[in-house]
């Protein structure tokens, strides 16, 4: 876990992505999004008016994105996961399932949109994230009722790493207020 951290940091630290990756990324996920509102059956005037507004953030969300797929590749890398042929089989057989088409026909559509190394690295994103998520810890801790304004529960649940690892967070924690004070100077 504490390998995790530090490739957290590592990656904070590395904000700057080349230019070029993010707006071809940027480019396919606006695509993406629209082959998906088509086939949720919107019109095409519908779907204009939304890629307008998913073009205005589509730099930030695909940035973001591209830093955590980062992040999780690394974490699998290191963990030595990988996804299988019945991994794709059996995901492409829930997605059947959802969309009410038979499995033969999801992975054709797929094959022909060149989704399915897509559909690969997600889930070995998925895998990364289930590992990391598996070895957390939550505690429950009581908020002060000026800390809630919108919410009527009493407790929130956060994430913590192991007591042994706790060091390496303060540190962590430690730089990110340095770099924001110094930013702010």
């Amino acid at each position: 876990m504490a390998d995790l951290i530090r490739i957290n940091r590592e990656n904070r630290h590395a904000q700057k992505l080349p230019q070029d990756l993010l707006q071809r990324q940027a480019r396919k996920t606006l695509q993406r999004r629209v082959m998906e509102m088509r086939n949720a059956g919107m019109t095409d005037e519908q779907i204009n008016a939304r890629s307008r507004i998913l073009q205005n953030d589509a730099i930030q969300s695909t940035a973001s994105a591209l830093k955590e797929h980062f992040v999780l590749q690394k974490i699998a890398e290191m963990e030595k996961l990988e996804i299988e042929d019945a991994d794709i089989d059996k995901e492409i057989e829930e997605i059947a399932d959802r969309t009410g088409e038979t499995p033969r026909k999801v992975k054709a559509r797929m094959e022909k949109d060149d989704l399915i190394e897509a559909l690969a690295t997600e889930l070995l994103e998925r895998k990364a994230l289930d590992l990391v998520l598996g070895e957390a810890t939550y505690d429950d801790y009581e908020m002060n009722p000026s800390e809630s304004d919108e919410s009527a529960s009493s407790t929130e649940a956060s994430a913590v790493v192991d007591d042994a690892e706790k060091p390496e967070v303060t540190e962590a924690e430690k730089e990110t207020k340095e770099e924001e004070k110094t930013a702010g100077d």
